[in-house]
């Protein structure tokens, strides 16, 4: 059985359902506290309200606007026309940092059995946020086809966790984290009728989605959060190859990236992770190599505005050299990460800011075989 447990702490953005708002001081209008505003419409550049104030409108060119309805927003008003009922705003955007001149902000979420079912997971038995990967086809174009074979099953419970800092109207300080158990037991079966190229990414299943919601003071900030798990495959393969396999093992990740001040640290880390491989079962008759990862990938989605992302890659890497003799097959086991924040909703100075984190690779199989003539080679490695 290859089962990988794995430990992620991505210093990444993701989410949060359980927040605490620290004291704040803005002169943001949060219209959801104005009892005489009803919100009519919400649009890209516009929000216009039911006016039930009469001469006193209480929305003016230049305020910032906040609410948690309607997916939330946070806006700079730059127009207002009142007619037939209707407040009618004309907006802008506008980042945290602008709205708010001092202020901290934290969040932590969590995910549940009962989140992934509601979002359409199969559930595997026996363990916690198991997700059913069997029988699963990743890829089936130009004869060739990627399966997961019985058993294939994906864990992962991360809690995570976000600190922001403003200051004078300056985001000093951010971080995102997100900690958890990464279970699983993947078992790829390739095979190829003919020779092709191939470079393939496809979600496991749809998007786990939570929406949340969290507050610099009384400001709120609202969003939705997501756990998703592509699955993909690249490189070349010849007429006639199959290779079953898979690995196992364990390991605590740390993935992601921290500022304070406007510097970034890069914070990522690998744990010791000693896979051990499935049985390898194979047959070729020309070079190649083929890699299939699975990405998890909790990301953050704030105000409908700015995403960010983060994700840990276990990878399964197989290379095959014919020519000159001995063939020659290697087959390895890896794990990478990356983040990618869009940082505008907090602050427009900021740059966004995206990083790849090379983790280790180990060696699984090696195989060589001298040979005077070239012909297919089928072997089975315990």
């Amino acid at each position: 059985m290859f089962r990988v447990k794995m430990t992620f702490v991505l210093l990444t953005a993701v989410c949060s359902l359980t927040l605490m708002g620290c004291p704040a001081t803005t002169d943001v209008k949060v219209v959801d506290n104005i009892p005489q505003l009803t919100i009519q419409q919400v649009g890209r550049d516009i929000v216009n309200f039911f006016d039930n104030l009469g001469d006193k409108a209480e929305i003016q060119v230049g305020d910032i606007i906040a609410s948690a309805k309607d997916g939330g927003f946070l806006r700079k008003v730059i127009g207002v026309n009142e007619a037939n009922g209707i407040i009618q705003t004309v907006t802008q955007a506008v980042s945290l940092a602008e709205a708010i001149k001092e202020g901290v902000l934290t969040g932590k979420i969590t995910w549940t059995n009962q989140d992934l079912v509601d979002n359409g997971a199969v559930l595997s038995e026996g363990g916690t946020l198991a997700i059913d990967l069997s029988g699963l086809t990743i890829f089936s174009q130009d004869g060739v086809t990627l399966r997961m074979d019985n058993g294939s099953m994906l864990t992962y419970a991360p809690d995570i966790d976000l600190d922001a800092n403003i200051s004078d109207h300056k985001m000093t300080s951010f971080s995102m984290s997100c900690a958890g158990e990464f279970t699983t037991d993947l078992r790829f079966n390739l095979s190829a009728a003919q020779a092709a190229s191939v470079n393939w990414e496809t979600p496991i299943i749809p998007a786990i989605t939570k929406p949340f919601l969290f507050y610099i003071g009384p400001v709120p900030v609202a969003g939705v959060a997501s756990l998703s798990f592509p699955v993909g495959v690249s490189g070349s393969v010849g007429a006639g190859a199959s290779a079953q396999s898979g690995f196992a093992g364990s390991s605590y990740v740390t993935v992601g990236a921290s500022m304070v001040d406007g510097k970034w640290s890069n914070n990522s880390s690998f744990g010791e992770f000693s896979p051990v491989a499935h049985p390898l079962v194979i047959t070729l008759s020309s070079s190649g190599s083929v890699t299939v990862y699975v990405k998890v990938q909790p990301s953050i989605t704030l105000y409908d505005a700015s995403t960010l992302s983060g994700y840990a890659m276990p990878y399964v890497t197989g290379a095959a050299q014919f020519i000159p003799s001995p063939f020659t097959f290697d087959l390895y086991a890896g794990i990478n990460g990356g983040i990618n924040y869009q940082l505008s909703i907090f602050d427009f100075s900021l740059i966004n800011k995206s990083w790849f984190f090379p983790g280790p690779q180990w060696q699984l199989y090696n195989y060589s075989y001298p040979y005077d003539v070239p012909t297919t080679f089928t072997f089975n490695l315990p």
